[in-house]
């Protein structure tokens, strides 16, 4: 003969006769941190009748009293006290899983990184915020390495993108993207015509540059003589270099990582043959960490 056995035998485990609600063990947990019905409905802004039924109802499912009462008073007896351990157990573990779920999700994440550069950061702080919604994420150009190294160690960074690789029994790094850098000129301009230009060549001009571009800016001021240097705050509504290049002969820089910029009619774009105007990002970040960021590494393994 066979013997079937039913769903609820078989996930009995789920199918449990009594479920105890989780704002009553919250109250319960609160009563045993508290003391008395008053805090409780402060702490929990909940009136005492709510939290007297709602410790009845707790009793009546477990079947043991739970609570001493006077005329004026209530207090936990052992059973209680004893139900009341669990209930911060049960609260801590609930509000880990929250914690932990949200965290995996990026919603409690934090990223800052520092840079040599200013593309590379503000790519991985994009990429950042792309894959965990809601994360708070910054970045700070500093051409410093032993600067961006500490801050690195010292978790005032997440991630610190260097020009070269940076790997010991701490730190790992992986290539992120390489990027060159292009003068933009007028079409009048007497080099415009040219395939490429060493920087010494612009001898004397002045640019229009973004403010806080990292190493780019030691670079072009010690290899253009007498170079001026103008510049302007990024502004996500107006470009300043945008208006500038269009409305101007003053000469700028391009990346060839840029893509929300269109370069003008009026304008060429004459590749930098110094060897400092072509290089390789690398993303440095603590070994203990790359779980924690492995998916955001991939994202950035894939704009090599």
């Amino acid at each position: 003969m066979r013997v079937r056995h039913s769903q609820k035998n078989h996930f009995s485990c789920y199918n449990i006769s009594m479920f105890v609600e989780t704002y009553i063990i919250r109250q319960l947990a609160a009563f045993a941190d508290f003391g008395t019905l008053t805090r409780v409905g402060e702490e929990l802004g909940i009136t005492q009748p709510t939290i007297s039924r709602a410790m009845q109802k707790l009793e009546a499912e477990l079947g043991v009293t739970l609570f001493d009462r006077t005329k004026n008073r209530i207090t936990l007896n052992e059973n209680g006290l004893f139900a009341a351990e669990y209930a911060k157990k049960i609260m801590a573990l609930q509000d880990e899983m929250i914690s932990k779920t949200q965290e995996r999700a990026g919603l409690h994440k934090s990223f800052a990184v520092g840079s040599v550069a200013i593309m590379p950061a503000v790519c991985a702080v994009d990429s950042a915020k792309k894959i965990y919604g809601g994360i708070q994420a910054r970045y700070e150009i500093n051409d410093n390495e032993s600067h961006l190294i500490r801050g690195l160690t010292d978790d005032v960074y997440q991630m610190i993108i260097l020009l070269h690789p940076f790997d010991d029994s701490l730190f790992a790094s992986q290539k992120y993207f390489s990027e060159k850098l292009s003068v933009m000129l007028p079409k009048n301009h007497p080099l415009a015509g040219r395939k490429s230009i060493a920087l010494k060549e612009l001898a004397g001009e002045t640019f229009a540059v973004y403010n806080e571009v990292g190493f780019w800016e030691k670079v072009k001021r010690e290899k253009i003589p007498n170079a001026k240097f103008i510049k302007f705050l990024p502004h996500e509504d107006a470009d300043p270099i945008t208006a500038i290049t269009q409305a101007s002969d003053m000469p700028s820089f391009i990346s060839d990582r840029t893509t929300a910029f269109t370069l003008p009619e009026n304008r060429v774009a004459v590749p930098l043959s110094d060897k400092e105007m072509s290089v390789t990002f690398y993303a440095v970040f603590k070994k203990e960490n790359a779980g924690l960021w492995q998916e955001l590494l991939e994202e950035m393994k894939r704009k090599e």
